[in-house]
């Protein structure tokens, strides 16, 4: 079997599954009777009949395209190897339509057998991106370097090397290059089993998509609740707040050094950035006002009651659920947001983390 195998002990039992799944269409062509595939409905959890043939051309669809990705995975499974779903995607592109059809489809088979989907050897593409002075041991002797010299990675700060130079300590950038992808969320809390007293602070932008991606990364989303071992439920939201960027405009360059403010570099929105403690004095330099603040869409603003609504009346967590909601409060009443690269047109963010970072691990 390959060292990179992914072989598990639920392994055996998803072969099982599925060729029940296999035989039972097998048995049914041998019948000329109609072929099912089970899909269990992630909204609602009732299983459903994916019926073939059907009247239905979409049904019809769904059919062959959910076999086909049965039959990879099994593949995958059998042999000990993985594949992305961009690769299953490439296998019909014609049948599949989109790589989006594909990502729904796995999900919903993962779901289906009550498992994650790396339990089905499907794996997503690359997309997160690291820098820092960790390195990872893949399998048993393959090691993967995260402090790599390549400084256009995530611009401004790894350009800046300010996992190395911060007056924090040093640490680790992490990006998923927009909305938290499943493979950066697992990494994230592996981490975090590895090194359960290492601070993570999250970075996102000041809307309601920013405040919706630091709740993922925490808690989880509500599609994919059946995925384990994905969520930091220890991650601090650094910012951006509404004092960050309120505060900032209002002061001005001169006296915004003495509140918790914000320049910006140009990198992903949704960027979780982890810590090691150590602080020296911050860096002193005065911020620009933010002079570009955009106006809430209405998805911004559906999006901002529909996060308030699931965080009011929430008995846990209450000071952190208090907070979210006032911040929520503040975006739709001034109806504003703010993107990081919006904060500061020098793209130098470092002075802001310093202050934030420090400020941060003195009042814990």
């Amino acid at each position: 079997m390959p060292q990179d195998a992914r072989q598990t002990p639920q392994t055996g039992i998803i072969i099982d599954q599925i060729e029940e799944i296999l035989i039972a269409n097998l048995d049914a062509l041998s019948e000329s009777q109609v072929l099912t595939i089970p899909i269990r409905c992630r909204r609602t959890g009732k299983v459903q009949l994916i019926r073939f043939p059907s009247s239905r051309n979409n049904e019809t669809k769904k059919f062959a395209a959910l076999l086909q990705i049965l039959h990879l995975s099994h593949e995958a499974l059998v042999a000990g190897t993985v594949i992305t779903k961009r690769a299953i995607y490439y296998q019909n592109p014609e049948l599949f339509g989109s790589q989006q059809y594909v990502n729904e489809l796995v999900d919903d088979i993962a779901f289906t057998f009550g498992l994650g989907r790396d339990a089905l050897n499907i794996v997503a593409a690359s997309k997160g991106l690291i820098a820092g002075a960790m390195s990872v041991t893949i399998g048993s002797s393959s090691v993967f370097d995260c402090n790599s010299d390549d400084s256009a990675t995530f611009r401004g700060l790894v350009a800046s090397r300010f996992h190395e130079t911060a007056t924090a300590g040093p640490g680790v950038l992490i990006t998923a290059k927009g909305y938290p992808d499943l493979s950066t969320r697992q990494f994230l809390h592996k981490l975090h089993v590895a090194s359960p007293t290492l601070p993570m602070y999250g970075l996102v932008d000041f809307d309601p998509d920013g405040v919706r991606i630091m709740l993922t990364y925490k808690n989880g989303s509500r599609s994919l609740q059946h995925e384990e071992n994905v969520t930091l439920s220890q991650l601090v939201w650094i910012g951006l707040r509404s004092n960050d960027v309120l505060e900032h405009h209002k002061k001005g360059p001169q006296s915004a050094h003495t509140n918790q403010t914000h320049n910006s570099s140009r990198i992903p929105s949704s960027q979780s950035a982890s810590f090691h403690s150590g602080a020296s004095p911050c860096r002193t330099r005065a911020f620009s006002p933010v002079e570009v603040m955009l106006p809430l869409k209405a998805a911004d603003r559906r999006l901002a009651l529909r996060t308030l609504s699931a965080a009011v009346g929430k008995d846990h967590q209450v000071a952190e659920s208090l907070d979210l909601i006032h911040e929520l409060q503040v975006m739709l009443l001034l109806n504003t947001k703010t993107e990081i690269q919006a904060v500061d047109e020098a793209g130098d963010l470092t002075t802001w983390l310093d202050y934030a970072l420090t400020s941060r691990m003195n009042r814990q």
